[in-house]
């Protein structure tokens, strides 16, 4: 429609005002795949990232690969980490941290009904 407008502005004369919305449909243009390029080099980047667990093993946290986890493990899940916390909810319980949205300072224990708050941090039981 932008288009249309800058052959209309140019059609009847105001080349300044026909230029200003060909910049700017420019513009919005290659700002669209500059960002489309970022996405896709995000998606790429989410495939290749290792999946690491923080486990307290002998009573400290320490990262260890996923794939050693056994029904049983406490995992902690800080903010912004992503988990199988739905299969966690479904077969045992969760404790979750929920005092960056609601100012509670004990964490809540969840269970298969419960569905869980963006932002919430958790460690599966």
């Amino acid at each position: 429609m932008l288009e249309a407008a800058v052959v209309l502005e140019v059609v009847l004369g105001k080349h300044v005002e026909g230029a200003i919305i060909a910049l700017l449909v420019a513009f919005n243009a290659a700002l669209g795949f500059f960002q489309e390029g970022r996405a896709q080099a995000t998606l790429g980047a989410e495939s290749r990232l290792a999946l690491n667990a923080s486990v307290p093993p002998d009573g400290v946290w320490a990262t260890v690969p996923a794939a050693g986890l056994v029904p049983g493990d406490v995992v902690k899940l800080s903010l912004g980490r992503r988990g199988r916390g739905r299969r966690a909810s479904e077969r045992g319980s969760v404790l979750l941290d929920q005092s960056m949205l609601t100012g509670e300072s004990l964490p809540i224990e969840a269970g298969a009904r419960f569905r869980n708050v963006r932002g919430s941090a958790g460690a599966a039981r």
